[in-house]
């Protein structure tokens, strides 16, 4: 197989990669209402507050915000500039090396394997730099916080059964030891999941827990997230269960577009190599193969 036919088969599938990117990307296709207004927050305002202010626990706090509205705005841009300047170069290269693998435009093949490198490189860096953006959020951040905090809309830690509250001593009415699955977490925002989270059982719909959350009894009263002396015999105490599957839709989408994010830097940098060997060569030494192999 000659460089001609490879550095096709990289450019083609840079490009269907790419679609695909954006066509699930979260931040492209606003998939939270939340997400249209990451790329416009105001971070100078918030490292402006964190400058000025006498407290520490309030300069802390800005400086979270601050740095938190720097990667949501890097990351939307990012996510734009990535994945369309990959979408052109895979296309640009995918049509050049189609021509030359018909014999078309010979005399400019030195140009495309330019171009290969030239875009390979470029589209490496910026891939490789969004990967890392999105990664570390997705990964460390707490999921629908934004720059101006939570607001009732981040995600409460669960328990894998989708209880808020273990109860230590559930027999003894008069002295509840309640205890949450981050009590002993002190980490900043450790109350709250991650985007990384959102895929799990306990915070999408289950038929299992429905059912059970809305079946009544007559001796228990374990539904409920804020229990009184009254609940007595309860080992878990429940909040209401989701009732769709919204957040495991992010988290595959976004999986999804970081999975073939890692694939495009990988796949830019092969475009990158053998646009250098192609530019080098001109095409020549496969010409001379080709000829040899006609020849016997």
């Amino acid at each position: 197989m000659n460089r001609r036919v490879i550095f096709l088969f990289i450019a083609t599938a840079i490009l269907l990669f790419s679609i695909i990117c954006v066509s699930v990307a979260p931040i492209i296709n606003n998939i939270l209402d939340k997400f249209g207004d990451w790329g416009k927050g105001n971070c100078r305002y918030y490292a402006d507050k964190a400058k000025y202010t006498k407290y520490l626990d309030e300069k802390d706090k800005n400086e979270r915000l601050r740095n938190l509205c720097y990667r949501q705005n890097a990351m939307h841009g990012l996510e734009y500039s990535s994945f369309i300047i990959d979408l052109a170069i895979g296309f640009i290269c995918a049509q050049l090396a189609l021509m030359h693998y018909f014999k078309i435009g010979a005399s400019f093949e030195k140009y495309t394997g330019l171009i290969g490198l030239i875009g390979g490189a470029i589209g490496f860096i910026l891939t490789l730099v969004y990967v890392c953006f999105s990664g570390y959020i997705f990964n460390n951040d707490a999921a629908f916080k934004d720059f101006n905090g939570c607001h009732g809309q981040c995600i409460q830690k669960l328990y894998s059964n989708g209880a808020i509250y273990k109860d230590l001593d559930k027999d003894i009415s008069i002295n509840k030891k309640l205890i949450t699955i981050y009590a002993y977490d002190k980490s900043y925002d450790s109350e709250y999941i991650k985007y990384k989270d959102l895929g799990q059982i306990q915070y999408n719909y289950n038929k299992k827990y429905y059912e059970t959350y809305h079946k009544t009894t007559t001796s228990l009263d374990c539904n409920n997230d804020s229990p009184t002396k009254s609940n007595t015999g309860c080992e878990y105490y429940y909040k209401i269960p989701a009732e769709n599957n919204e957040n495991k839709y992010l988290y595959d989408r976004w999986c999804l577009s970081l999975v073939l994010a890692v694939f495009i830097t990988a796949l830019n940098i092969a475009l990158l190599i053998f646009g250098f060997l192609i530019f080098k060569n001109e095409g020549g030494s496969d010409e001379v193969q080709e000829i040899k192999m006609e020849e016997n």
